[in-house]
């Protein structure tokens, strides 16, 4: 039985396992925000809740968000590049299904695309540079690119 372990080849450093950290940490803000300011959270979400009303759906807001910077930091800690991808894409359904809902509330079109459209050119830009065939450029000897 082989006990070595390989090499991790997604550098914590690169641009992806950074700007993947990034979006864990928002995640993690979001879902801060939700808890502490629920009226807020759902001003800033989209959702026309003024009171006391907003507290369990901005509770079930958080949760998700909070999840969702667990998985994403648990992803780059364990240098699972490709599984990071496929998570940031698959996610891209949550803004794009918030989106759809906040609409539906009587939010402008504008205001919908601004908050979770760019959530989603965020998740698309995200998982294709994650996605995307690291080992080629690094093949090509160019030194410093495998990992990325």
């Amino acid at each position: 039985m082989d006990t070595t372990s390989a090499p991790l080849s997604w550098r914590l450093g690169s641009p992806t396992a950074l700007f993947t950290l990034l979006l864990g940490g928002f995640m993690l803000y979001l879902s801060v925000g939700g808890l502490l300011n629920p009226v807020e959270a759902a001003r800033g979400f989209g959702l026309p809740l003024t009171g006391t009303e907003a507290i369990p759906w901005m509770s079930v807001k958080a949760g998700r968000d909070f999840g969702i910077a667990l998985a994403l930091f648990g992803l780059v800690a364990a240098r699972q590049r490709k599984a990071a991808g496929i998570f940031v894409v698959a996610s891209i359904a949550m803004p794009v299904t918030d989106a759809l809902t906040v609409m539906g509330q009587g939010v402008s079109f504008a205001y919908a695309f601004a908050v979770h459209g760019s959530a989603v050119i965020y998740g698309i830009c995200l998982g294709w540079a994650l996605l995307r065939p690291g080992k080629a450029r690094g093949q090509a000897g160019l030194p410093g690119t495998q990992g990325l």
